[in-house]
């Protein structure tokens, strides 16, 4: 099997956004239960998405927006694998190079996935960005 892993990657990564961009139907139907709980809807945000008249023109300007917002992020998330943005440090004398990904071998078996630590890491991040409040 031959085939370019990177322009793969970035084509189903285009689909996925498509995807998840489409919320149409949460924003007509909203449920409390999100895909992750921290951030489940409250009843009163629930109230405030069916007291909205939404519209087929309103659901699609609302999918390209985040459609777009998704898009940026990882635009911005890939900046940063590239090294051509700096991510926030604490300590002001790192060096941020970026980061490499690379097709995955067999013996790879021991390394930490990055889907598994996107959520764990999220509490660092709140920490963090909390610690004033």
């Amino acid at each position: 099997l031959n085939m370019d892993s990177k322009q793969l990657f970035l084509r189903e990564l285009h689909s996925i956004i498509k995807e998840y961009s489409e919320i149409g139907e949460q924003l007509k139907q909203p449920g409390k239960q999100l895909s992750w709980e921290k951030f489940d809807l409250t009843e009163k945000e629930i109230s405030a998405l069916n007291a909205q008249k939404f519209t087929d023109e309103s659901i699609s300007a609302i999918e390209k927006i985040v459609r777009d917002n998704i898009m940026g992020a990882f635009h911005s998330a890939f900046c940063l694998l590239d090294g051509v943005s700096d991510p926030v440090s604490e300590n002001e004398e790192d060096i941020w190079v970026g980061l490499k990904l690379e097709e995955k071998q067999d013996d790879d078996e021991d390394e930490e996935f990055l889907h598994d630590e996107l959520y764990s890491s999220y509490w660092d991040w709140h920490d963090l960005n909390n610690k004033d409040k």
